[in-house]
């Protein structure tokens, strides 16, 4: 039997050859660079119950990711930074959207708490500069590297091939049918075929003509160190600049750019820095609203490229093209989606189910 071959090895393709590593049909990964060293590596790695828009399917992915994580995060083989999420609004009209959205989590069993400005500054905020804000307690941050390598033991211990620095250069059809892929390392012969491949995915479409509106966003992120002691969380505001503590003395600032219509198509191979206009905003951002980052120096940069989709939810599912499956557009939620994306595929790939969940993320899903 032809293998199935997931092109990309980011935290959704490994996890996705993590959960078909009991597959009739063998099981071939390929990536082109190192395993997780695209968008998964330049990811902070956030996990969010928390949503700014609440939608109860997506709720429901959500739960579905922290079914796996949770409890490897009790055994002690995943790592978790228990931080909290806390949304900030400057406006008293802001505030009555995010007490709305607190409303709404909470009628979906997650634990919030709505503050008025003067409980914001137990989470390292001047309260003067905010109306308050909503804090989700439950939010914290994983080790990439950490799940990757997980999944990636777990996969190749039950006889999933995986392979690096193999690049997938055509996907091969017949009959409007894929029947295998091209790669640096030569042909190989194929039933289905996934693309994982993250801020690379519309180049693999290309290969088999398959449009889908995908852009890419750019999020710079700040390293920022200080010598005092305190807890950050997940701290985002209107704009979407957000400050999140990681250990007991540094931090990261960056901004979380998922505006399909501020977005467009980017080379992900190209280098991007971090611009002086972030660097000042940041600045200005800690003087006026985060006091805990006041001394804070800036240790290091990167810059992760994001893909997005118009409604904000990922594609996953068969296209048009027969065998060819897609799992792209996590538009800033790869590690908080992973599992869920990929137990789902692979449950759709091997006996069609959960209709919901995949009308939902649907390729062929009508865009507004």
């Amino acid at each position: 039997m032809d293998p199935i071959v997931i092109v990309g090895g980011g935290i959704v393709g490994t996890s996705l050859a993590y959960h078909l590593r009991e597959a009739e049909p063998p099981v071939v990964l390929l990536e082109k660079g190192a395993l997780g060293s695209g968008t998964t590596g330049d990811s902070i790695a956030q996990f969010c119950f928390h949503q700014s828009h609440p939608d109860p399917v997506e709720h429901s992915l959500r739960m579905l990711s922290w079914e796996e994580y949770g409890p490897l995060i009790d055994q002690g083989r995943l790592s978790y930074g228990h931080v909290g999420t806390l949304q900030l609004a400057r406006t008293a009209e802001a505030m009555a959207e995010v007490a709305a959205v607190g409303e709404t989590l909470g009628d979906y069993g997650i634990d919030v708490d709505v503050l008025d400005a003067a409980g914001t500054a137990a989470h390292g905020v001047d309260p003067d500069a905010v109306a308050g804000g909503l804090f989700v307690p439950a939010d914290g941050y994983l080790d990439p590297s950490e799940i990757v390598q997980y999944y990636v033991e777990e996969a190749t211990a039950a006889g999933v091939e995986i392979r690096t620095g193999v690049e997938v250069t055509d996907v091969r059809t017949e009959g409007g049918n894929v029947t295998g892929v091209a790669t640096t390392d030569g042909d190989i012969d194929a039933g289905f075929v996934v693309n994982a491949a993250g801020p690379w995915a519309p180049r693999v479409n290309e290969m088999v003509d398959v449009s889908l509106p995908l852009r890419h966003t750019l999020g710079p992120i700040l390293v920022l160190q200080n010598e005092a002691e305190r807890t950050l969380p997940f701290t985002f505001f209107e704009d979407g600049v957000y400050f999140r503590g990681e250990g007991a003395t540094q931090a990261f600032a960056g901004s979380f750019a998922t505006d399909y219509a501020d977005a467009t198509e980017r080379d992900p191979d190209a280098h991007h820095s971090v611009d002086q206009a972030f660097r000042l905003q940041v600045a200005d951002r800690i003087e006026e609203a985060v006091p805990a980052l006041a001394d804070a120096e800036v240790t290091g940069d990167w810059v992760g490229v994001r893909t997005v989709t118009p409604d904000g939810r990922p594609f996953v599912g068969e296209t048009r093209v027969g065998g060819y499956y897609v799992a792209v557009g996590m538009s800033g939620y790869g590690v908080t989606r992973a599992p869920a994306v990929a137990l789902l595929l692979a449950e759709h790939l091997m006996a069609g189910n959960r209709p919901t969940h995949m009308q939902y993320m649907s390729p062929r899903r009508k865009l507004e």
